[in-house]
């Protein structure tokens, strides 16, 4: 709890004041959160070596963030997000659209994020528009991190947040994309990334603080086999669960390799770097699979889970198939593993006898490649993908999208806590507990927001003050992202239509002016009613 304590005591504070609010003033009150009585969830303890590795990165983050203070606890983020769209006749370029590339914009919202008092920042690159064989192709973001750099801010570089390079698509005689052998199912793209990373933290480690290697893996696998990237091979289809675990390893692939590229340069500097890894943190009522296994697969690959490391691969390979198949099938569902799992899913989804001993002879392959290079990254470097690690978690209203009994949620904020007090969402508190109790990890917000601005404040207070709970509970939790800063575009249709298809999305704290919305002076004037020990008061309308 000591790391942003103050949160603590503006919780306390806030239900007081909520709690006297009758209903016919709340319904009023746009900023103001509600009464909202959450169980308290189990969590579990950490291991003495889960501690002390949470311990160093927790006094790594107040070193290079800052401790107890909302402007330590309190981030934005800047959406780079970049892919093609599904039928890849469209290349999306949030960086652009934004006009960041534009010194006078760039300007203009480095002067409204200062005058908010804002002073951490996730930033992303457009790495379709970056040719590593050409210095100037760099030119552009070179600048864009420089002013930011140079203002003050704490920046955290995402080094791939959506969208792929469009060299790793392969077509046919006739021009056509061969989906199988594109994109991230394309095998140059892990080593490739890891010589982006290299290159990337080479140029811009010196005015960065924190790095997120890979964003949102699990969206990233799902999304391209329905939105974006050519959506192969479809939600729907037979063969989804195959070429979503192979994506699934070549993310990881390409994760730990660019680690162990960045730790080569962190080794020779004798420095240390914040890594974030960010995360959808999702549930999907009447899906238990989904919600046991798929939404941490990708994670758990590239964060080198327990199960991956020992996994018995040798019993793998030798088992008959139809006993390895009698025995996936009769596992009670609780007993089952992620390995059972992804047996099941990869190997098992076919019923021709000699596609299945292919699959898992790739299977195998794929298990011993990745956990050997979870092994040299411990062997070359003291380190694993957990050292200095901070998860991240993204929550949005749609992140769950429907209730228990299959009825559709609505995401607008003042429905949100009534929505958990009924049982028809689970929500943050729940879901933080979930992956703080998977990794054993210190817990950020990597995202959160809502288009509904007008709410945008209650939205903010009332996570804020689950995220209050689960410090209490004992999770550590050092950062909040009210995310986007500026509003984007395309994402009622998950980018996978072109702009001229789409609307502005007004979650921003800034609107598409850079113009700064009502809700965040009103949230920030809010937290100002803190009294954590030893911090200085803090002047309206600023978290400095």
């Amino acid at each position: 709890m000591a790391q942003q304590s103050w949160l603590v005591d503006w919780a306390s504070q806030k239900q007081l004041q909520i709690h006297t609010v009758s209903v016919g003033d709340d319904a009023e009150n746009f900023s103001a959160p509600v009464p909202l009585e959450l169980p308290a969830r189990i969590r579990r303890e950490l291991t003495p070596s889960e501690q002390a590795r949470a311990d160093a990165t927790i006094s790594l983050y107040s070193a290079m963030i800052g401790g107890n203070a909302p402007n330590s606890l309190l981030w934005s983020g800047i959406e780079t997000a970049n892919p093609l769209t599904r039928d890849e006749g469209y290349r999306w370029n949030s960086l652009r659209d934004q006009g960041l590339f534009d010194p006078d914009q760039r300007a203009k919202l480095i002067s409204e994020v200062q005058s908010l008092g804002l002073v951490n920042i996730r930033i992303g690159l457009s790495n379709h528009e970056i040719d590593l064989d050409e210095p100037a192709s760099w030119a552009e973001h070179d600048a864009f991190v420089s002013d930011l750099a140079k203002a003050g801010l704490n920046l955290s570089l995402d080094i791939h947040h959506f969208g792929i390079e469009d060299r790793f698509r392969v077509t046919d005689a006739a021009g056509r994309t061969i989906p199988s052998r594109s994109y991230y199912l394309n095998p140059e793209w892990p080593d490739y990334f890891a010589r982006f990373a290299a290159a990337a933290f080479e140029r811009y480690g010196a005015s960065i603080k924190a790095v997120t290697l890979i964003n949102e893996p699990e969206t990233t696998v799902g999304f391209n086999s329905e939105m974006w990237n050519g959506g192969f091979p479809g939600w729907g289809d037979p063969r989804h669960g195959q070429y979503y675990i192979e994506r699934a390893f070549a993310l990881a692939r390409a994760a730990v390799k660019a680690r162990s590229a960045i730790q080569s340069q962190l080794q020779s500097s004798g420095q240390r770097m914040l890594f974030m890894h960010t995360e959808a943190a999702v549930y999907k009522p009447g899906r238990p699979d989904f919600n046991r296994f798929v939404r941490f697969i990708p994670s758990d690959l590239i964060l080198g889970q327990s199960w991956l490391l020992n996994a018995d691969l040798e019993t793998l390979a030798n088992t008959p198939l139809a006993a390895l198949d009698r025995r996936v099938r009769r596992t009670q569902a609780a007993q089952k593993t992620s390995l059972d799992w992804l047996v099941g899913a990869y190997v098992l989804s076919t019923h021709s006898l000699p596609e299945r001993e292919a699959r898992r002879t790739r299977l195998l392959e794929l298990l011993t490649e990745l956990r050997d290079l979870h092994l040299a990254l411990a062997r070359d470097f003291g380190v694993t993908m957990k050292t200095d690690t901070v998860f991240a978690a993204d929550y949005y209203a749609h992140n769950e999208d429907v209730d228990p009994k299959g009825a559709w949620l609505n995401p607008e904020p003042q429905l949100y806590a009534a929505q958990m007090q009924d049982g028809a969402r689970r929500g943050l508190y729940p879901l933080i507990i979930d992956y703080y109790n998977r990794y054993g990890l210190p817990m950020m917000i990597g995202e959160t927001g809502t288009p509904f601005y007008a709410y945008g404040a209650r939205w903010h207070a009332q996570l804020l003050l689950e995220l209050a709970q689960t410090m209490q509970e004992g999770v550590p939790m050092l950062g909040y992202t009210i995310y986007p800063l500026v509003d984007t575009r395309g994402w009622e249709s998950a980018l996978s239509v072109p702009k001229s298809r789409t609307t502005v999305n007004t979650g921003g704290i800034l609107d598409v002016a850079l113009e700064a919305r009502p809700f965040i002076r009103a949230l920030l004037q809010s937290l100002n009613n803190q009294t954590a020990e030893n911090l200085q008061s803090v002047a309206p309308q600023s978290v400095q």
